[in-house]
C-alpha cells in the first residue's frame, strides 16, 4: 500500500514514523524547508519539498500511485485543496483530511463526487474531547479505549498506592483476587512491555487491562482507585477542546466550570452552552481556584492552548484538592514528565487524531485501532476470518510476537480469554501490540500461511 501523507508537521511526522516503521510504502509532502530537512534525516520514508495544493508537487510525489491520501497540514484550506486536487489527477481509494473548522468540515463531503468521495474528515481537538469524556466516565483511568461498541475497554490506570495486586504474578490474579480482566501491557521505567504470566504489578507501573467495564471498575477498586464517575468538573480554557467537552458533558446533565481569561471569548461560551459556568480569569491563579473550591472538584480539566500552563493549573489543582487532574499536552517530553510530576493523565490531540486515522490504514476485518501513547503500541478490534491462522485452536499454540489477546467477543458474550480458549470465525477480537508487530499480526487474522 502507497500512502501519501501532506503535511510534516506534529500529525504527519508521527504517523510517518510509525507507518514506515511497519515497512510501509510512505511519502511525505511538507513545504517548510527546515522541516522537510529534519523528516528526511530522521524518517525512514521520501519526503517532497513543496505546497500539497500544488499538482506539479502531488504528481512529482506519485498521486497517480497512491492507495491512500492523507492531508494533516496546519490549514485546512490547504488540507481540502489537496485532496481535491489529488482526487482530480487520480482514483485513490482512501482519503483523510484534518479539518478543524466546524463549517469546513460539514460542507467538506459535498467539495466531491460520489465515486471519489471522502472518507474521513478528522478534527483532533474534537477527538481529544472524546478521549477526556472516556477517561472522566471511568474512576481513576489514565486512559481508556472501547470495542465492541463498548462491551469491552481496554484501560490504563497507575499503581500509585499500596494495594493488593501490587507484587503478584499476572498468572495468579484472576485465581487469588478473582480478577476478571486480561493485563495487556505495563509501561515501566518509560517503555511499553508485553507481560506474559510470570510478570509481576509493581509500584508506579501504568498497566493497561482489558475486560467488560464492570470488571475493570471492580479491578480499579482493588487498586485503590475512586468509585464513583467524575461529575463536578472545571475545565481551564475556552478553546475548541474545552467547548466540545463542555458540550458533552451538558449532553450527560452535568454543568462544569470553564476559566478563560479572554472577555471576548467568555461571550461566546456563553452563547454557545446553555449548564456551564463560565468564569473570566486564569487557572493558574491560586486565588481563583481557592474561590471557586477547585479542591471538592471531582475532576480538573487544562485544556488551553499553553502546556507549560495545562501542567502548572493541573498541578496548582492537585495541590489545592481536586480529585483527578487531567492536561492537554503534545509535546513528547513533557507528556514523558507529567506523570512523574503529579497530574493524573495527559491527553494529546496529535495521538487521537493519530488514533481515529489508524483504522483507516490497516489491512482485513479491522473494526477499530487506536494508539497508546508515544511508544508505538495500538490496541486493534479485529474479526476472525475463516482463513485466520488463530482461528480453530487454543490461544496457547498459536504464536503472537510481542502481541497479546486481551478478549474476545462472540456475539453478546464477552471472553476474558485463557490459554485453553479458542477464536472462532466471526469472533471480534482484542489485541493490544508493538508496532513492529502490527504487520505479521494483520497476516496472521487475515490468512493461514499456507494461502499465500
Amino acid at each position: 500500500m502507497s500512502i501519501l501523507i501532506i503535511g510534516g508537521g506534529d500529525i504527519g511526522s508521527i504517523l510517518a514514523r510509525r507507518l514506515a516503521g511497519e515497512g510501509r510504502d510512505v511519502v511525505v509532502v511538507e513545504q517548510g524547508e527546515e522541516r522537510t530537512r529534519e523528516l528526511g534525516g530522521s524518517v525512514d520514508v521520501q519526503v517532497v519539498h513543496g505546497s500539497g495544493s500544488n499538482p506539479e508537487v502531488l504528481r512529482s510525489a506519485g498521486v497517480e500511485d497512491a492507495d491512500m491520501l492523507i492531508a494533516v497540514t496546519d490549514s485546512d484550506e490547504v488540507n481540502l485543496v489537496s485532496c481535491m486536487l489529488a482526487a482530480k489527477q487520480a482514483v485513490i481509494p482512501t482519503k483523510i483530511v484534518r479539518v478543524r473548522d466546524p463549517a469546513l468540515a460539514e460542507v467538506a463531503p459535498t467539495l466531491f463526487d460520489a465515486e471519489n468521495g471522502l472518507d474521513l474528515n478528522i478534527n483532533p481537538e474534537e477527538e481529544a474531547a472524546n478521549a477526556i469524556l472516556k477517561i472522566l466516565r471511568v474512576p481513576g483511568a489514565v486512559d481508556v479505549f472501547e470495542f465492541a461498541g463498548g462491551q469491552v475497554r481496554v484501560v490504563g490506570f497507575t499503581l500509585d498506592a499500596p494495594c493488593e495486586a501490587e507484587g503478584l504474578r499476572l498468572a495468579d490474579l484472576r485465581m487469588k483476587l478473582s480478577i476478571d480482566c486480561n493485563i495487556v501491557a505495563i509501561r515501566r521505567g518509560g517503555e511499553i512491555q508485553i507481560p506474559d504470566g510470570q510478570a509481576r504489578l509493581l509500584r508506579d507501573d501504568l498497566v493497561y487491562a482489558a475486560g467488560r467495564p464492570d470488571s475493570l471498575a471492580a479491578f480499579a477498586e482493588l487498586l485503590g482507585k475512586r468509585g464513583e464517575e467524575a461529575r463536578r468538573i472545571v475545565i481551564h480554557g475556552g478553546g475548541s477542546v474545552a467547548l466540545y467537552l463542555a458540550r458533552r458533558l451538558e449532553e450527560d446533565g452535568l454543568a462544569p466550570k470553564l476559566i478563560e481569561p479572554d472577555a471576548q471569548r467568555c461571550r461566546y461560551l456563553v452563547e454557545q452552552l446553555e449548564k456551564s459556568t463560565i468564569l473570566q480569569g486564569r487557572g493558574t491563579d491560586q486565588e481563583l481556584l481557592r474561590e471557586e473550591n477547585v479542591g471538592s472538584a471531582d475532576a480538573f480539566c487544562a485544556l488551553t492552548r499553553d502546556e507549560e500552563d495545562n501542567i502548572l493549573s493541573a498541578l496548582l489543582a492537585k495541590r489545592s484538592g481536586a480529585g483527578r487532574t487531567i492536561a492537554l499536552v503534545n509535546q513528547d517530553p513533557y507528556r514523558a514528565l507529567v506523570a512523574a510530576l503529579g497530574v493524573d493523565a495527559v491527553v494529546s490531540p496529535n495521538l487521537a487524531a493519530v488514533s481515529a486515522i489508524l483504522q483507516f490504514i490497516r489491512r482485513g476485518k479491522v473494526v477499530s485501532a487506536t494508539a497508546v501513547a508515544e511508544e508505538g503500541a495500538e490496541a486493534l478490534e479485529i474479526v476472525a476470518l475463516e482463513t485466520s491462522e488463530l482461528v480453530g485452536k487454543p490461544l496457547r499454540e498459536i504464536k503472537l510476537d510481542r502481541a497479546i489477546v486481551g478478549a474476545i467477543v462472540r456475539g453478546e458474550e464477552v471472553i476474558i480469554p485463557a490459554g485453553d480458549d479458542v477464536i472462532e470465525v466471526g469472533d471480534h477480537v482484542v489485541i493490544f501490540a508493538k508496532r513492529e508487530a502490527i504487520r505479521k499480526l494483520e497476516q496472521q487474522m487475515m490468512v493461514k500461511l499456507q494461502y499465500f
